[in-house]
């Protein structure tokens, strides 16, 4: 079915398989677009797909990575893939499975088959990168439960990028990523997000939620004094934390109260 080497037809990137020589699913680590038998397609979509070639607007259409051919258009359950009849395959985005996740999901093993992908793109990606890196603390958030930013440690972010509006955008990629995974971790929340040497860490209290920004991985012991100091923080200002309405000036006489924080993350690099 597949070639030693297919070009990703979005992309143009060499793909690879997703686990092993002998996986039939291939991805690109370049755009996430992936490759596999139209009948494991089927198994998650819950529905045959079939189609034949019909040239696009002025006779364009997506050429198939491994024959080369003419692929098919198909919508299933309103993502839209690329289905090739000769080689029998599929080819569509990690966007495709999120959204057939989303409308099925009670159909759990569309959203198997994402993680599954996103742990090999992953992987991939830190072999890529080489050794992880010491520790460097780049930017530390101290967000109320419900998205305030309230306090921040942020040396590292660039001139012109509002610090309010980076906490508000930290807690929203926790929301999609949990929203995208819904039920595979048991309703627990997001702890880290990794990408190429970096990582953003979570901890979240009953009331507080700290990301962390940094070049390599918050180690477990590093983790653990966080979340020790996180819970200070909050047992000291419970009487605050419990009914805050989001007046900062509620903190005004609290100078320094997240300094535990930032020395204890600091520590571990």
């Amino acid at each position: 079915m597949a070639a030693p080497s297919m070009a990703c037809p979005a992309c143009a990137r060499s793909m690879r398989p997703a686990t092993g020589e002998n996986d039939r699913t291939w991805l690109c680590d370049g755009c996430g677009a992936f490759l596999m038998p139209r009948r494991e397609y089927q198994r998650l979509a819950g529905m045959t797909i079939a189609g034949r070639t019909v040239p696009g607007e002025e006779g364009i259409h997506t050429p198939c990575p491994g024959c080369r051919g003419p692929m098919a258009g198909v919508e299933v359950k309103g993502a839209d893939i690329d289905f090739c009849p000769s080689c029998d395959i599929v080819v569509s985005g990690r966007a495709s499975l999120s959204l057939l996740y989303e409308v099925s999901p009670q159909r759990p093993e569309v959203g198997q088959a994402l993680l599954q992908l996103d742990v090999s793109r992953n992987i991939s990606t830190a072999e890529r990168a080489g050794a992880v890196p010491r520790l460097q603390v780049e930017n530390l958030f101290i967000l109320y439960r419900n998205g305030i930013l309230i306090s921040s440690y942020t040396p590292k972010v660039p001139v012109g990028i509002d610090r309010d509006v980076l906490g508000s955008m930290l807690m929203a990629i926790t929301e999609f990523v949990q929203t995208s995974f819904k039920g595979l971790a048991g309703g627990q929340p997001l702890t880290s997000i990794r990408f190429g040497d970096r990582e953003i860490a979570f901890e979240h209290g009953a009331y507080l939620v700290a990301a962390v920004t940094m070049r390599g991985m918050l180690d477990p012991k590093t983790r653990t004094r966080l979340a020790a100091a996180m819970r200070e923080v909050e047992t000291k200002n419970d009487h605050i934390l419990r009914s805050w309405d989001g007046d900062l000036g509620a903190f005004s006489s609290l100078n320094g109260v997240f300094d535990p924080l930032v020395r204890q993350v600091k520590a571990g690099a």
